[in-house]
């Protein structure tokens, strides 16, 4: 994972747009992309901070402020002791009221009685701040903001997908000295090779590599076919095992997503021509992705080359038997964009329909199921480029190993 901390990573900060009114935030870094992705700063507890034109202000406690003039992108860091901190809390006062009434001290030092918050800002801290005469409008465009990636944010977007690829390595490789039972269970180092031990496989070499992994899919035979099942029991051979590994770093925040779908063994054909199929629908969504194009539209790409092969999508229309209710062929979105969030803007999916820009990372994950026999997903992630997109994901597609 690249170093965005110190110097560097206040460096790389981009220039900000003038807020209309400023952007107040009262919220912690972890819990909250937006106040991460604005501050760089990351605690366990709330801080205040005011984004207004070419200024980014923290207030932050004695705990934290050292460390946030060393490792923020604010450009003036102000202890809440000058706020009557200390006084409150020796009367005290505590909760929503202490935090509105710092804030409203912090807000009237700078003429503000107008500002926008977050959609989650807490409601018992923006009641009393009426109360107390400041008027809240509500920040809307929040997740448009981080849309765009900075190239900081996409080497250590790339290195989680690098140490991503090196777990399902490890993976994959547990897989292939696996041994095969005369019933087709797997066995590995004389035990029964389950979901659970491959799965711990995995979130194990990820833990090493400082990224939290919390529930990585290895989903074999027909759990597969419900694409967020992570799995359980044990493996076997000439079965799909559909590997969908999302990892964010405990420090850093940026996630990675990559989905493989495996066999020990050559699978039944039916699974092989499902994996044929999604191949070739995440080779033409791939190919697809540009400036200018909706995620809408690559969604019905993926769709259609799905549909034709046989197998049914959510689009109306697209289901060969209308009487049955049972969800199968492509029964979820194309992708969607990757960040400080698993998943965020864009959608590739047919809510989206605002255009793709330079610097958006977005996921192509098509996948069809079959509550039978299982089902199969392959997931590359992608940045959009000026003239199409390159492609962050280097981990081979072969279905048998």
């Amino acid at each position: 994972m690249a170093d965005l901390g110190g110097s560097d990573m206040r460096a790389a900060a981009p220039a900000r747009r003038r807020p209309e009114p400023p952007l107040l935030f009262y919220a912690d870094g972890y819990k909250f992309p937006d106040v991460y992705h604005t501050t760089k700063f990351l605690a366990p507890d709330p801080i205040i901070a005011l984004e207004d034109v070419e200024e980014l202000v923290i207030v932050a406690s004695s705990l934290e402020e050292g460390r946030a003039r060393k490792e923020s992108r604010a450009t003036t860091v102000v202890n809440m002791n000058e706020y009557g901190a200390q006084e409150l809390s020796g009367q005290g006062v505590s909760g929503p009221e202490f935090w509105a009434t710092i804030m409203k001290r912090f807000l009237d030092e700078r003429g503000l009685k107008r500002v926008s918050v977050a959609p989650y800002f807490p409601l018992a801290e923006a009641d009393r701040l009426r109360e107390m005469g400041v008027e809240l409008v509500i920040a809307n465009d929040l997740l448009e903001r981080r849309r765009v990636k900075r190239p900081d944010e996409i080497k250590a977007i790339e290195a989680a997908q690098r140490a991503t690829e090196e777990a399902w390595h490890k993976g994959v490789d547990a897989i292939r000295r696996a041994k095969a039972r005369a019933d087709r269970t797997l066995e590995l180092d004389g035990a029964v090779f389950t979901a659970e031990r491959l799965r711990a496989i995995i979130e194990s070499a990820l833990l090493e590599r400082g990224y939290a992994s919390d529930g990585a899919i290895c989903a074999p035979g027909p759990q597969a076919a419900d694409p967020h099942q992570i799995g359980t029991g044990p493996l076997h051979a000439k079965e799909p095992i559909v590997m969908d590994i999302f990892p964010q770093h405990k420090q850093k925040r940026y996630w990675a997503d990559m989905t493989r779908t495996v066999s020990k063994g050559e699978p039944p054909a039916e699974i092989r021509k499902i994996y044929d199929v999604v191949k070739r629908a995440q080779d033409a969504g791939i190919k697809a992705l540009r400036p200018g194009v909706t995620g809408r539209e690559v969604h019905e790409l993926v769709e259609d080359i799905i549909w034709a092969a046989g197998y049914d999508t959510l689009r109306p229309g697209q289901k060969k038997d209308p009487s049955d209710p049972t969800p199968r062929g492509l029964i979820h979105s194309t992708g969607h964009g990757v960040g400080l969030e698993i998943h965020e803007a864009p959608a590739i999916a047919r809510s989206g329909t605002k255009p793709l820009v330079a610097g958006d990372v977005v996921t192509i994950e098509p996948g069809v199921y079959d509550p039978v026999i299982g089902g199969v997903r392959l997931e590359d992630m992608l940045v959009i480029t000026e003239s199409g997109a390159r492609n962050l994901t280097q981990a081979p597609r072969e279905l048998v190993v």
